[in-house]
């Protein structure tokens, strides 16, 4: 696990490879020790980026569990009572006016079915008093039951709104899916590159104290044979020069490093607390340059079945597809079939006048039982069947949705196509790139040789009075320059194993390169290792 300790900050700098700067009071700052594996850990539990995206599968799914809920079935029930009382109008109001209160109650219930079908069931019941005249029953009790069915034979048969959303919404939820994937593979490659971009610029920092020390090792070499009259004052000045310039050049690494620090633990912590930003981060892995086997053919036919954003768009075609389908089928006539049943009843106390509106004369007893029993018994029952066509004239709305989605679809294999172009282009250039910065390690590690085999001779030749502090400050310049490029290119072979992985795998997605320190770019291009160095060199070195 990571280790946080307290360490000055020119011990720290000893650890990570570079030396100490001149001696002076520097403040404890707290330390932290990681591997790259534990980085990687530390971004997958904070990682704001993640914190982000982890909730778009969730989101997804809760769309889908909304699309499903088209087929849920529904229960309503309805209460109500109502009194009213009118006055005459005619001879037939009932009276010289009338007073009616009736309570209703009634449920339904209902379901879509996966055929574009629905069925609907009602009960409705009422209770009606009245003092008019006329009323036969009083009070008198209504009963209804009714089912119906209505299913689509052409439009919405194989397809409709409901099912189109349902299926589009199980790929969304896939789509995000494997977009959350994408985001924790750019992740963890961004920590990875960021990792070695901190191991670079903390040797970077190492390389330009060291040229730092040569410059004022010839300094005081200088001093005393201008003491001993052996050398002219002129080239004490150039040393003392020199020694400023590489001062400059040590300010400039120093910065790198602690830019290079703030990229790493913007990705590795969630908070912005100052403690966090003030601990220093030492890695503790050191990057290597052994070569890697690269089968280009195998791995281009892996990214092109498994990369995240091809089979993101593989999906996203299929959404089109499934919107064609439904463009279409809303072209065809609308052709229902409808069946329904119902039956009624009646109840309550019957009243028997004295003629037509005259008095109450006797009553027969009755109630709501016994217009239940009509209803259940289907004593007054009722049936209907049909067939229900309708057709929009033109059907300018349907068929231009239909053209629409029709070169939507097109448009997404087109870009389909464009996107598998891409991707071999994308894991050809990563494999050049491995195998040219590898190529490129070895060749600035030679570099690296020889230049530290003219420095000895040209400062031996130098002692022997045969060479001049000109050729022995371009000498140890130009090992300085050697020794970045071969720090850089390893950081660079290193950088371009985890881009050609990561470009099997996933698109880019915006994911940062880590580019920023010692002008090494995230793709891991050949040409990092001759990049403009943030070192500071000066335009005299060598070109």
């Amino acid at each position: 696990m990571p280790r946080i300790t307290h360490l000055p900050a020119a011990l720290l700098l000893t650890s990570l490879g570079a030396s100490p700067a001149p001696a002076q009071d520097e403040p404890q700052r707290p330390v932290l020790e990681l591997s790259i594996e534990e980085a990687v850990e530390r971004a997958l539990e904070s990682n704001v980026d993640l914190a982000v995206e982890r909730l778009s599968p969730e989101i997804a799914a809760e769309s889908l569990r909304s699309a499903k809920g088209s087929y849920d079935p529904f229960v309503q029930a309805v209460t109500d009572h109502n009194d009213r009382t009118t006055p005459a109008s005619n001879a037939f109001t009932g009276g010289d006016q009338v007073t009616q209160v009736t309570k209703n109650w009634s449920l339904a219930a209902g379901i879509l079915f996966k055929t574009g079908g629905d069925l609907s069931v009602s009960w409705n019941n009422s209770q009606t008093d009245t003092d008019s005249v006329f009323s036969t029953f009083n009070p008198s009790y209504n009963s209804g039951f009714n089912i119906n069915l209505s299913q689509p034979l052409l439009r919405d048969l194989k397809i409709d709104s409901p099912r189109q959303q349902l299926r589009v919404s199980k790929n969304n939820l896939a789509i995000s899916d494997i977009q959350f994937k994408q985001t924790v593979t750019n992740v963890v490659a961004n920590v990875r590159l960021l990792y070695y971009d901190l191991i670079f610029a903390a040797d970077n920092l190492q390389a330009q104290r060291k040229s730092l020390e040569l410059a004022e090792k010839l300094l005081e070499e200088n001093k005393i044979k201008v003491r001993v009259g052996t050398l002219a004052p002129l080239d004490v000045v150039e040393a003392e020069a020199e020694v400023a310039g590489r001062q400059g050049d040590v300010i400039q690494a120093e910065t790198a490093l602690e830019d290079a620090e703030d990229a790493l633990k913007q990705v590795l912590f969630s908070t912005t607390e100052p403690d966090l930003w003030e601990t220093r981060l030492v890695p503790t892995d050191r990057p290597t340059a052994e070569p890697r086997e690269i089968d280009v053919a195998a791995a281009v036919a892996n990214a092109l079945e498994n990369r995240t954003d091809i089979r993101a768009q593989r999906l996203a075609l299929e959404n089109d597809e499934i919107s064609l389908q439904f463009a279409r089928n809303q072209v065809l006539p609308s052709v229902d079939l409808e069946a329904g049943y119902g039956a009624t009843g009646i109840g309550g106390t019957s009243l028997i006048r004295d003629g037509f509106g005259g008095p109450v004369i006797d009553t027969i007893p009755g109630g709501y039982g016994d217009a239940l029993s009509q209803v259940f018994g289907r004593d007054f029952p009722t049936w209907s069947v049909g067939i229900r066509v309708s057709y929009p004239i033109l059907n300018r709305s349907a068929k231009g949705n239909a053209a629409r989605a029709r070169l939507a679809k097109a448009q997404a294999e087109a870009s389909l196509r464009r996107l598998e172009m891409q991707i071999a282009r994308d894991v050809r250039a990563a494999a050049r790139n491995v195998q040219t910065n590898h190529e490129l390690v070895a060749s600035t590690r030679a570099t690296r040789v020889l230049q530290e085999r003219r420095l000895d001779a040209e400062e031996k030749r130098f002692a022997a009075g045969m060479s001049t502090n000109f050729f022995v400050t371009q000498a140890q310049r130009d090992l300085a320059f050697a020794e970045v490029n071969e720090l850089q290119a390893i950081a660079a072979y290193r950088k371009s194993l985890i881009e050609f992985e990561r470009v099997q795998e996933a698109g880019s997605g915006g994911v940062a390169t880590g580019g920023g320190v010692g002008g090494i770019q995230g793709d891991g291009g050949a040409g990092a290792a001759q990049g403009n160095l943030q070192s500071g060199f000066r335009n005299q070195g060598p070109q």
